[in-house]
């Protein structure tokens, strides 16, 4: 097999060509995606999905047939890439003109049929939606609406709703991301540092866990209630 092969298919490719195409065409699709950044790892709209769905199906046809061209594959991920990134530009700019709007389903507490036929929803497509918000009465929701991208997202009415520690006169929680001290054995001394503590205190905190020394602990977090979290 020569080069020509490689980059352009032949009727027949060695095991190691085929290794070798896959690797190169993978890296092709994440340089890509990472030019395309977190809006298409999301699929925020339409075209970020249509995109995700015609890069996989290139990357396989180009992957299992042999006859392909690699090259060409190569510059479809990143053509693809490149409308991309401006058709994303051009819904940034002009979100109505480019892109679908959300939809209002259910309003205080009301169902709006017409808008449910223009979003093509049915009421057990409605029903399933809500149930993954913990929603399982539709005398519940006041306000439902769906997303661009397909979900639907709902407001109990205000009886519905459970009180809030605020609302009962309790003093709030600290609310924060827990940090990692410990992880695979080793000491983030940067986490430690800036939650203001020394190895002192960690050393104290593991061996109350019944751990003897850090490389004992694969995971250990200071949660937003200043409680420790470890695992072995």
């Amino acid at each position: 097999m020569n080069w020509h092969d490689f980059w352009f298919g032949a009727k027949e490719l060695p095991f190691w060509a085929f290794a070798v195409r896959a690797f190169v065409l993978y890296i092709s699709l994440i340089i890509a995606t990472r030019f395309m950044r977190q809006r298409q790892i999301a699929i925020l709209s339409g075209h970020n999905y249509l995109v995700a769905a015609g890069i996989v199906s290139l990357a396989a046809v180009r992957m299992v047939n042999p006859e392909s061209s690699l090259l060409a594959g190569i510059a479809i991920v990143f053509v693809y890439a490149a409308v991309n990134i401006l058709w994303s530009y051009l819904d940034i700019k002009f979100p109505r003109q480019i892109d679908r709007q959300s939809i209002v389903l259910i309003e205080n507490g009301q169902m709006i049929k017409k808008n449910l036929k223009d979003a093509h929803v049915t009421i057990d497509n409605l029903l399933g939606q809500l149930r993954l918000k913990e929603v399982f009465n539709l005398s519940e929701v006041s306000l439902a609406i769906i997303e661009p991208t397909g979900k639907i997202n709902a407001l109990k009415k205000p009886e519905m709703l459970p009180v809030t520690r605020k609302q009962m006169n309790l003093p709030l929680k600290n609310v924060g991301l827990p940090s990692v001290l410990i992880y695979d054995g080793k000491i983030h001394e940067d986490n430690l540092k800036n939650i203001g503590y020394d190895r002192e205190w960690l050393d104290k905190k593991i061996r109350e866990k019944g751990f003897l020394q850090a490389k004992d602990v694969f995971l250990a977090l200071l949660e937003s209630d200043g409680t420790i979290y470890t695992s072995a």
